[in-house]
């Protein structure tokens, strides 16, 4: 799995990555409760009593807002492989995917050749 880097963010939309705006206004309800452990940069996440391993782009974006959060406020869309994490102060969303995670879509960055002591 890759790493969110501020630097050369992913791009996709694939199950796995980014949320569009649309889906989460338009399609991310019903929600039910979801149960949810960590297995390295796996989650075994319980919805509606069907147990299931959910992969991410980024597993400690995750990992982090499930810190902050209680039980009772990490919900599931109803038939979707979508989280929402409720912490303190922000509702986190996660568009997750229980099939093998596809490879980030970065921007290509071509090296500039006037550089001088580029490491390309």
């Amino acid at each position: 799995m890759s790493n969110e880097t501020y630097n050369n963010p992913c791009y996709s939309f694939a199950e796995g990555h980014h949320f569009h705006y649309i889906a989460i206004n338009r399609a991310s309800k019903p929600r039910v409760p979801a149960q949810v452990r960590v297995l390295g940069e796996a989650f075994q996440v319980t919805v509606e009593g069907e147990t299931s391993f959910w992969f991410t782009h980024n597993p400690q974006r995750l990992l982090i807002a499930l810190a902050g959060a209680k039980p009772e406020n990490i919900e599931a869309t109803q038939g979707r492989t979508w989280l929402f994490v409720t912490g303190d102060y922000s509702t986190d969303c996660f568009n997750m995917t229980n099939e093998v995670l596809t490879p980030c879509v970065r921007e290509l960055k071509q090296p500039d050749p006037e550089e001088k002591n580029a490491s390309w």
